[in-house]
């Protein structure tokens, strides 16, 4: 863990016991529900708020809104139980899909919210929520917005790249000239670690590291560095939409087909934070991973 690198005491939170080796400095505190009492809080700086439910399809079971209970709900007490222990700044993990799935501008923090799914409305109630509490509390504040993450152990829609190049079948995508923006998890671990430590008041940031990629470039780059064959061909857009629609997949095809940039111009020019691992080695540092 990168706070355990720097020297710094970590309290890491989970629901069951992680595969992760004991690591000095770290002390594990397992809550079956994932919330801690304000008294197992007291005495810490900064919370960083990553827990959450993604990359499924079940919305609701049993009457229960699923993404709300675990993105919004969830989130809201764990900033309840740490205002009362006195922390002083709560750092919430939230998502780019709060501006939507694509958009043919660079997202900024201002950009329109278009929250369509589940999993982003649930992440923006949770905003509008600890913005109320934060604002009567008086208690920092920082929300990240983070584009498709990538590295080891990150699902989501790059690791199944992943696999389609891996497979070395023809692939519809050469005629795409798309812009999609991701950010290395690593350099994303670094921005929230400056978060806890740097940023006061109340603040939301959309993160990027230039990690910027055309879809035919990413799979040129990603065939060259498994050493796979990569045979791309064009095809209609517009027909690949539709078949995406009728097979309840669209969503899939057009964060692959479709621009979703990032402008973060509001993390270069107001905090003091870089990218720790440019984004041409952090892409070659992900594909040399065996754990994908």
């Amino acid at each position: 863990m990168l706070l355990a690198r720097q020297g710094a005491s970590t309290l890491a939170l989970a629901r069951s016991k992680p595969l992760l080796p004991a690591l000095d400095g770290v002390r594990w505190l397992l809550c079956a529900d994932g919330e801690p009492s304000a008294s197992q809080l007291v005495g810490i700086d900064a919370v960083v708020h990553l827990a959450g439910r993604a990359h499924t399809r079940v919305a609701f079971a049993n009457g229960r809104d699923l993404f709300d209970g675990a993105n919004h709900r969830l989130a809201v007490r764990m900033a309840l139980a740490a205002q009362r222990a006195g922390v002083g700044r709560f750092v919430f993990v939230s998502t780019l899909g709060v501006h939507g799935n694509w958009s043919d501008s660079a997202v900024r923090e201002d950009s329109p919210i278009r929250a369509e799914t589940p999993y982003a409305r649930s992440k923006w109630a949770a905003e509008q929520a600890l913005l109320r509490s934060s604002e009567a509390s008086g208690m920092d504040l920082c929300i990240v917005r983070p584009p498709m993450v990538y590295g080891p152990r990150c699902p989501g829609n790059f690791t199944r790249l992943l696999k389609l190049v891996r497979m070395a079948c023809p692939l519809p995508f050469a005629s795409v000239n798309a812009q999609r923006s991701f950010v290395y998890v690593e350099n994303l671990a670094s921005f929230l670690v400056h978060c806890a430590e740097h940023v006061r008041g109340r603040q939301t940031f959309v993160i990027g590291d230039g990690s910027d990629w055309e879809l035919p470039q990413l799979i040129r780059t990603i065939g060259a560095a498994l050493d796979v064959p990569v045979r791309l061909f064009p095809f209609p857009l517009p027909v690949l939409r539709l078949a995406a629609q009728a097979a309840g997949r669209q969503r899939e095809i057009d964060s692959l087909t479709r621009s979703m940039t990032v402008d973060w111009a509001h993390v270069r020019n107001g905090t003091s934070w870089r990218p720790p691992i440019p984004a041409v080695d952090a892409l070659q540092a992900a594909l040399k991973s065996d754990v994908f």
